[in-house]
């Protein structure tokens, strides 16, 4: 199969950078390749030919219409697009909503199809995997388990490590030989990437971080990709919108949600509690349908809560602010550090968007 031209789609901010680390791959492995896709900024930036912005459109819950509608458009102009400039494969990252619809367009027009991190069959909506298996010519698979649930229901798969070992560092873990945190520690707090839950999050971390402050002497760190969090932050508070993995080596302790922020902090090997928190109707269609018993990732891995969960009508000030004082312990905060940094060496290794670029290409 040639590889002149390929079409790359990523639907959220996460899933887009992994897709541009995996265009940077192909590009050098064939210089003469033409990309074009759909996306965000960080595909715009490296692509030949970018088509539609979709990842600022990106929803949770129960999609909007007024966003259904766009992507509809999108996925039209991907139908003439495919029909004048033909690509030889189609590369898709996550977003299954959007992605299952290009994969049967793609099918329909007789084009290869790669999914990329790939959709979590095994938390949810299980019936997904017959559609996958109708469409997709290969999985690449980013968590271990996930290769051969795949292959036993029909669709070719591989392991090719999380990308994330690729751009988290380890965080430096003892700063000197007698303790393992700062005096005073510094806290991150992250309320998220995703505005709709946002909004549910911030209230609960800045209560939780002045019932800290009363009990400790701590530094705030809130870490944040969006300026606009709508609300004033209170003067102990810093704000940090780099996304700068360096400069989050230095806190000692996370406030977070689930999702891709837990396992970056798993891999740096920094102790955290997980919250989350939604609209009560996003709430209890999302709880209707997952069938797994946690939501982070280093707890679904080990099987038991590694890592504490307040989700919901558990997400309280109070009981979060208990938890993080409980592991700040020294007794319990080491060995903390050395359990999650093991988790580490389950997620592959390095070289992870160059393994899956040269299975594409030679596939």
């Amino acid at each position: 199969m040639a590889n002149d031209k390929i079409f790359i789609s990523a639907g959220d901010l996460s899933g887009e950078i992994h897709a541009s680390n995996l265009v940077r791959e192909i590009k050098e492995l064939i210089p003469s390749c033409h990309i074009s896709a759909i996306g965000g900024n960080n595909l715009k930036l490296i692509a030949d030919d970018f088509l539609e912005e979709i990842v600022s459109i990106s929803a949770f819950g129960i999609l909007r219409v007024k966003q259904a509608l766009y992507l509809g458009k999108a996925l039209k102009k991907l139908e003439e697009y495919f029909s004048k400039n033909c690509p030889d494969k189609i590369i898709l990252v996550d977003y299954y909503g959007f992605h299952i619809h290009v994969a049967y367009l793609a099918k329909k027009m007789n084009i290869p199809v790669f999914y990329y991190i790939s959709p979590q069959i095994w938390a949810s909506r299980s019936g997904r995997v017959k559609k996958l298996a109708k469409t997709i010519k290969k999985m690449l698979v980013i968590l271990p388990f996930e290769e051969k649930l795949y292959k036993s229901n029909g669709v070719d798969a591989v392991f090719v490590g999380n990308p994330l070992i690729d751009i988290v560092p380890e965080k430096q873990v003892f700063k000197n030989e007698k303790f393992g945190i700062a005096n005073p520690p510094v806290i991150g707090l992250f309320p998220g990437s995703r505005r709709s839950t946002i909004k549910y999050h911030i209230p609960i971390i800045l209560e939780t971080a002045k019932i800290l402050k009363e009990k400790i002497n701590a530094k705030f760190i809130m870490f944040n990709a969006d300026k606009k969090i709508n609300c004033a932050l209170p003067e102990y508070i810093d704000l940090d919108i780099s996304g700068d993995f360096n400069k989050r080596k230095i806190i000692d302790f996370a406030i977070c949600p689930s999702g891709t922020v837990s396992l970056e902090n798993t891999i740096m090997g920094i102790p955290m509690v997980v919250m989350y928190k939604l609209s009560y109707f996003n709430y209890f269609f999302i709880r209707a349908i997952i069938k797994i018993k946690y939501i982070t990732m280093v707890n679904i891995l080990s099987g038991k809560g590694v890592v504490p969960e307040f989700i919901q009508f558990d997400a309280t000030p109070k009981k979060i602010a208990s938890s993080v004082l409980e592991q700040l312990k020294l007794e319990n905060y080491v060995p903390k550090v050395t359990e999650l940094l093991a988790f580490r060496k389950m997620l592959g290794t390095p070289g992870v968007s160059k393994r899956a670029a040269e299975i594409i290409l030679n596939s």
